[in-house]
């Protein structure tokens, strides 16, 4: 196994996150992933309120290129290995409901996981390093109030963390 597959990081993850107005999310995916197309570049879009830092994605995208490495792979993709991963769900159906983009997202995040240039417009900000989550998107991510008041608040992305490296134990 190669030194970058030994521990996830956050060292070349190129991510942002754009605020969407109702009813224009999906419409920003489709340009997205058509762009993306045309250049070879293989990306990750999700609903921006249930990522919990660089960390979250990081883990997931670590998680996914090992299980893709040791052909434990749910998924032919990247991306949605990732996704999977990222939505600390067993099933990929699950995991395209909970994390997809849908009319009712306020905010999106793109991440660019391998192939060609990605060109976003300027409403796109690189996704903060660090940022606390907010409790309520900890509940609809499926962390539960019982599982919040076992840690400090600044430690509640931990819990995240503990659902996506779970995945390789539940999906099996």
């Amino acid at each position: 196994m190669s030194e970058a597959m030994e521990s996830p990081s956050v060292e070349g993850l190129n991510a942002w996150r754009m605020e969407a107005r109702p009813g224009e999310a999906k419409g920003v995916m489709q340009e997205l992933l058509e762009a993306a197309k045309k250049t070879g570049a293989e990306v990750l879009i999700v609903d921006g309120k249930l990522v919990f830092g660089w960390e979250h994605l990081a883990s997931a995208i670590f998680h996914a290129r090992k299980a893709i490495a040791e052909g434990r792979n749910s998924s032919e993709s990247l991306a949605m290995e990732s996704l999977l991963y990222a939505s600390g769900e067993r099933q990929l159906s699950s995991a395209i409901k909970k994390m997809s983009v849908s009319d009712a997202t306020s905010s999106i995040v793109v991440v660019h996981l391998e192939g060609g240039a990605l060109y976003l417009g300027k409403e796109w900000e690189p996704l903060p390093k660090t940022f606390a989550p907010e409790r309520d998107d900890l509940i609809q991510y499926g962390i539960s109030g019982s599982e919040l008041s076992t840690v400090d608040s600044g430690r509640h992305a931990d819990l995240v963390l503990e659902r996506v490296a779970a995945v390789d134990v539940i999906k099996k």
